[in-house]
This record gives structure tokens, C-alpha cells and sequence, in this order.
């Protein structure tokens, strides 16, 4: 781990990743409520939600039933009906959707592993403006897996996914900009990234910058990646310079 040698400077800017429920256009009532039931730990409650509200088309509860099914959570785990929620939010243009095909294919859960189409479901989903796809593909290209190794669009992906909340992109953003992989570092745009990772409750961050020596004050860590969070219907779409020759 890089040591780093200077004090943190106290950021009193955040970037929100709890999204409203009642914005025009925005979920049902019954959606938002089971939303809230999964994250507080009441599976029963979000599994009976949900399921009300993708009998009756909304991709976003289709997407996060499909991860109710995934995970055996309220439900008795079934990877096929969660393939088949899944494929019934993308076929709605819900970019969650899209991302949760291109994790099952990377990761071949109850089906075979086609990285091909998870990269091009990964790629969907960024054009939809979904930032758990940004990161998910930015990861794919730090590491050369499947596509041509590309650390600075990792990095810009990371920064557009950071910028829409996302803190995990945060923390992956600021941890290669201080340690690499990759060039050019920066150190001071690294910790930046860092610091609002972990004032936003990224663990990974909070341990990193504990173990630095940062004394100043930090939430309790969430798990970004086991909560549901919903996703702005009207998202701005977002860019990929390897998803222009893989996606029409």
C-alpha cells in the first residue's frame, strides 16, 4: 500500500448515492417501500413487493426481484428466474437491467460464461447511464480481462461512474491514481477520490485511510454492492470509447 505522507484535508463536499423516491415519473409508492424493507434487512417484505410490482411490468422491480432470486433472499434461490427478471428489465431499456445480464455472463451464475456478451450488456447498460456497469467495465479493462487493457479509460469510467455517486468507483478512481496500475499517477486527485470514498462509507477507503494515519471523523461502512439503489429513470447516458465498436 502506498504510505501517504500528507494530512488529509477535511472535504466538506459529498456526493449523494441515496436517490428520492418521489420524483415525478419516479417509482411507486410500493417499489420504494420494498427498496427500503431489502436494505434494512426485511427480505419477506421486499420479495412481496417486488413481486407485486413486476407481475404488473416495472423494470425496476423486475431487476430487483431477479437479485432476490440470485442471492436466495426471501426466496428460494433460483439463478434461471433471475436470468429470465433480468432479461425482462432490459428488455425495458432499465440499465440496471442490462448491467446484471453482463455480471451473470461475466460470472456464469446458473448459466455459461460469455464474457462477449457480458461486455456488450456492460456496454448497453453504460450507454443507459448506469454507473455499477461503468465500474464493472472499467474493472474489466484495469485488468485486461476480455477486452485490450486500457487503465485510462478504466479511469474515466470510474470518474463518470464516482461523479454519479457511485463509491465504489470512488474508492477503485482514487486507489489507481495514487498506487496504479497505470500512468500518469496523481497523488492529490487520488486522495481526493479516497477521502469521499470513505465520507461516503466505503470500507476499503476507511481502512486505507485509517491505516495512513487520518484521524478525522467517518461514517459507519455500508456495502454499496449488497444494497439495492435505485437508479434515476431518465439518467444521462454515459460514454465508452470500446463500446462504440461492440454496441450498434
Amino acid at each position: 500500500m502506498v504510505k501517504l505522507n500528507i494530512i488529509f484535508a477535511t472535504l466538506v463536499l459529498l456526493i449523494p448515492v441515496t436517490r428520492a423516491f418521489c420524483e415525478e415519473g419516479g417509482p411507486s409508492n410500493r417499489l420504494a417501500a420494498a427498496i427500503e424493507a431489502y436494505n434494512r434487512g426485511d427480505f419477506a417484505t421486499a420479495f412481496l413487493g417486488l413481486k407485486a410490482e413486476a407481475d404488473q411490468g416495472d423494470s425496476d422491480a423486475e431487476v430487483n426481484l431477479g437479485y432476490l432470486y440470485a442471492r436466495g433472499q426471501g426466496v428460494v434461490a433460483n439463478q434461471i428466474e433471475a436470468f429470465h427478471l433480468y432479461e425482462r428489465s432490459a428488455g425495458q431499456g432499465n440499465g440496471e437491467g442490462m448491467n446484471a445480464l453482463g455480471y451473470k455472463y461475466q460470472f456464469g451464475t446458473g448459466i455459461a460464461v460469455d464474457m462477449h456478451k457480458a461486455v456488450n450488456w456492460y456496454c448497453l447498460a453504460v450507454l443507459h447511464g448506469n454507473p455499477c456497469a461503468m465500474n464493472n467495465l472499467a474493472l474489466l479493462l484495469a485488468d485486461g480481462n476480455s477486452v485490450p487493457r486500457d487503465v485510462g479509460e478504466a479511469r474515466n469510467l470510474w470518474r463518470e461512474a464516482a461523479e454519479r455517486g457511485h463509491v465504489n468507483a470512488m474508492w477503485n478512481l482514487g486507489r489507481s491514481l495514487l498506487a496504479g496500475p497505470g500512468a500518469p499517477l496523481d497523488p492529490d486527485q487520488g486522495k481526493r477520490w479516497v477521502l469521499l470514498a470513505a465520507q461516503n462509507g466505503q470500507l476499503a477507503a476507511e481502512q486505507y485511510l485509517r491505516q495512513a494515519g487520518y484521524l478525522g471523523a467517518l461514517p459507519p461502512p455500508r456495502d454499496e454492492a449488497a444494497m439495492m439503489i435505485l437508479q434515476p429513470r431518465d439518467a444521462a447516458p454515459g460514454r465508452a470509447a470500446i463500446c462504440g465498436s461492440l454496441v450498434s
